[in-house]
């Protein structure tokens, strides 16, 4: 950070010095001929005025310094916790089930936690953060219980709400804290860039909650950010990561992330099994306590039941034999409980299938009749074909129940509201998306599969990025068609005049980036030194180019014979203007996502900023030359045919600038490329794929985890991936 300081002041310095330069040699040059005149003060006016705006620009500059100074970091904290708040508080409601497809209703999850002395204590999701605040250093690694019974059908811990766990710690000690506790962040294990924790977590406050890099700097340095890794699991293929795997290699450098000599408190949450694996292969670091999420026991599950779907009395009645059985089991002894009772309490020890359940036995008709009897969950149970059931139904029962939240006329319409979706059709697009990130995690839990030079998630859906599902030549081809199709047909107008800007388009597929970005229109960029420095670079690079390539113009025509000032001066012109609106436009762009922005958003942002940056950043050195070339021309020898050609090839030009040079550099890379993606996969996929994956999120059958849907448990990915069709029978 302080070398990019002193280079960005270095640079400041060096623009000051050639500005100043520049009024000197002007006077220099003009004086002699102003000697003549009557009044010379015009021309020596010049350079003090130079030398004025200089300085104002450095006090305006080292004002904004020190009010930014004044900025504390515990200020800055109070700020961030605020953000976290709203922003974690929207997914923890979205995850615990309170949307249309799941009304409320909430488990009051318990845990075991062994403390780094080997101390252990009980506790529940209510009291994580109280429990938390008396660690010390506050590591605490997160894993789910595997499941032990006969009955249970996954040995797995998967969906006991180890991330609920960690969003309701997140919550509790953002929104009550004191002026110097750390503020919890929440950070995606899988994207990682294998920097140190203190680099991670600056790029993190600077690109998702848009702090600026000295206010991340300054919270990082102070530590006053508690980086909160969610998914160590994800990072790997397979369950059993080794020594060398990058998991292993976050939780060394997770240990090394310290202050004074003392460790930094850290919170990991990891499944049971590739935890234990981290453990055998000596990958863990000391110093952790460790909290396992408990199975949601029998009296727990019926209290959920009741308050969500047996709250009333018809209600109770359906649910009856269900809630029987539950305190059956609870009640004990164990000896004297029937053994489908048993069955059914194990087979709904988590939250995650205690959701299925409510949501799949909760469907209904378009008469309003029960489609399922609740009773039929003990004969599935009893049959070990409970989980496989809910799984088969449970998009079908979501998107039910989208339709009863959609007839509810007391919630106001919105011209954005969630498509109506078609049960078989959402399980075909699901299943399509699941088979391709299964794909992506390679044969037998392998390497992950590589495009470009880049691994592709097996967890992530992100809307420019899944580009490769269409096909990874034939998406890019198609981009780089739709790229030069469109200048071609708009400079075929003007072929007679405009064929030598025809190589241009060629460019366009060579200049076609791998990985395009989304960018976005930030005004707020240019008050950190990213957006700063690209504009100083944006605006001199441009300028120059402009400048060399309007003198080699101007120098082939021959224009240099004679007084070389006017050639010169009007070359200087087209490079500032020019330069001053690329650095512009470079300046505001900016390409990292912004924490509460729904992702597909990110595509419509994209678009926006190459529809309003794109003339801007297009203009370029052809239209700017031909256009200040046609208004001296035409107010020194009128308008001509020749002087017409040039005014055709400027507007050649334009049209050249905006798609080959504005797409990659002003936005809409992404958005061509998303664009090429869904021609190639009509068939399989809606044309409207970020609001059919944002309904899907409605209903609870995705998740979101930054700017990226994922589906809400890996089970419902895996059991999507292998059945294009439900294989179970509806009802």
């Amino acid at each position: 950070m302080k070398h990019r300081w002193r280079a960005g002041v270095a640079s400041a310095v060096v623009f000051s010095i050639a500005v100043c330069l520049i009024g000197l040699w002007w006077t220099v040059v003009e004086l002699p001929k102003a000697k003549a005149d009557s009044d010379p003060a015009g021309v020596l006016a010049l350079l003090p005025s130079l030398v004025g705006v200089v300085l104002g620009g450095w006090g305006a500059w080292a004002g904004i310094r020190a009010l930014q100074d004044q900025q504390t970091a515990p200020a800055i904290a109070e700020k961030l916790a605020g953000r976290v708040a709203e922003t974690e508080g929207e997914q923890y409601q979205q995850l615990l089930g309170s949307g249309r497809a799941a009304p409320d209703g909430r488990i009051d999850l318990p845990f075991a936690a062994t403390g780094t002395g080997g101390s252990r204590a009980d506790g529940t999701l209510e009291g994580i953060a109280d429990y938390y605040r008396a660690l010390r250093p506050g590591r605490v690694v997160i894993t789910g219980t595997p499941s032990t019974n006969p009955g249970g059908q996954s040995s797995g811990d998967a969906g006991t709400g180890k991330t609920v766990l960690a969003l309701s710690l997140i919550l509790g000690l953002a929104r009550e804290r004191s002026p110097l506790d750390p503020v919890p962040v929440r950070l995606t294990a899988a994207s990682w860039p294998g920097t140190e924790v203190r680099d991670w977590l600056r790029t993190h406050l600077t690109d998702v909650y848009r702090l600026s890099r000295r206010e991340a700097a300054r919270l990082v340095a102070a530590n006053l950010v508690l980086p909160v890794v969610d998914g160590l699991d994800e990072m790997d293929p397979g369950s059993a990561p080794g020594y060398g795997s990058r998991a292993a290699a976050l939780l060394a450098c997770v240990n090394r992330f310290g202050h004074g000599g003392a460790h930094c408190p850290v919170v990991v949450t990891c499944r049971h099994a590739h935890y234990q694996a981290l453990v055998e292969e000596e990958a863990e670091p000391g110093i952790w306590a460790h909290i396992a999420v408990a199975r949601v026991d029998a009296s727990r599950a019926r209290s959920y039941l009741s308050q969500r779907v047996a709250n009333r009395e018809r209600s109770r009645a359906r649910w009856q034999p269900v809630l029987s059985a539950l305190d059956t089991v609870a009640a004990g002894p164990a000896d004297t409980v029937p053994p489908e009772y048993t069955l059914l309490a194990d087979a709904l020890d988590t939250p995650w299938r205690l959701t299925l359940a409510a949501t799949v036995f909760q469907e209904r008709a378009a008469d309003g009749r029960y489609l399922r009897d609740p009773a039929q969950l003990l004969a599935l149970a009893a049959n070990g074909q409970l989980y496989e059931y809910l799984l088969d139904h449970y998009i079908g029962a979501a998107v039910a129940a989208s339709h009863r939240g959609a007839a509810d006329t007391s919630r106001p319409s919105s011209s954005d509201s969630p498509p109506r979706l078609d049960a078989a059709t959402t399980w075909r697009c699901l299943a399509f998306l699941a088979r391709y990130l299964n794909d992506n995690g390679g044969p037998g839990g392998g390497s992950p599969r590589r495009v470009a030079g880049r691994a592709l998630s097996s967890t992530d859906l992100v809307l420019h990025e899944l580009w490769p599902l269409g096909g990874k030549h034939r998406t890019r081809l198609t981009e780089g068609v739709l790229a030069v199709a469109a200048p071609l047909a708009l400079v075929s107008l003007a072929w007679q005049v405009a064929w030598p800007w025809l190589y241009f388009p060629v460019l366009a597929l060579l200049y076609r980036p791998a990985w395009p970005k989304p960018r976005r229109i930030d005004l707020g960029r240019l008050r950190t030194l990213a957006g700063r420095r690209a504009l100083t670079l944006g605006a001199t690079v441009g300028s120059a180019i402009a400048f060399l390539i309007s003198f080699g113009l101007v120098y082939a025509k021959g224009g240099l014979h004679g007084n070389l000032k006017d050639p010169l001066v009007f070359c200087l012109a087209v490079g500032l203007a020019t330069g001053l609106p690329i650095g512009l436009a470079r300046g505001l762009m900016i390409k990292h996502e912004r924490v509460g922005v729904l992702p597909r958003r990110l595509i419509r942002m994209d678009l926006t900023a190459a529809l309003v940056f794109g003339p801007v950043t297009g203009i370029g050195a052809p239209l700017v030359f031909g256009l200040v070339g046609f208004l001296v021309h035409a107010a020194t020898d009128g308008l001509d045919s020749s002087r017409f050609e040039v005014l055709l090839m400027s507007l050649a030009g334009l049209v050249i600038g905006i798609f080959i040079f504005a797409i990659p550099a002003a936005g809409g890379s992404a958005a061509l490329r998303y664009f090429a993606f869904l021609l190639h996969t009509r068939r399989k996929l809606p044309w409207r794929l970020g609001r059919f994956l944002d309904a899907c999120y409605e209903l609870g059958i995705l998740r979101l985890s930054g700017t990226a849907w994922q589906f809400r448990h890996r089970e419902l990915q895996d059991h999507l991936a292998t059945r294009a069709m439900p294989s179970s029978p509806s009802p």
